[in-house]
């Protein structure tokens, strides 16, 4: 991906999820990147993860401080919160991470990750 100029493995959050958990299928652990235990450790060590902007986020439950702190206990070396289609753009404000982190508040502009992804693929 990107011609050797990535130098770090995507990974969406939801293709990271362990498939024997014991938590709920909720979009907080699946998408949002809330909970470091429902994520494979082994899948998203040293990787930029992609967190989805969705229904915890919407509703203020969920956090960027959480996701700080699951990339932190799982090594992961930063992360990217992108909009929802279900739930539309949403308002970035600009605050320093601890980790990595960029947000692109923009559906129209967070498909162009979605595409990079699945390109190739059939």
């Amino acid at each position: 991906m990107g011609d050797g100029l990535f130098l770090y493995k995507l990974v969406l959050a939801k293709d990271a999820v362990k498939i024997n958990g014991t938590f709920p299928r909720t979009p907080q652990y699946i998408e949002e990147c809330q909970f470091p235990e429902a994520l494979d450790r082994n899948v998203v060590l040293g990787s930029v993860i992609i967190c989805t902007f969705s229904d915890g986020f919407y509703n203020g439950i969920s956090t960027l401080t959480a996701i700080v702190d699951t990339a932190r206990t799982l090594g992961i070396i930063g992360f990217i919160l992108v909009a929802n289609p279900t739930y539309g753009d949403f308002i970035a404000e600009p605050i320093p991470f601890a980790v990595p982190g960029i947000m692109i508040p923009s559906v129209a502009d967070a498909k162009v990750l979605t595409s990079i992804k699945n390109k190739g693929k059939t």
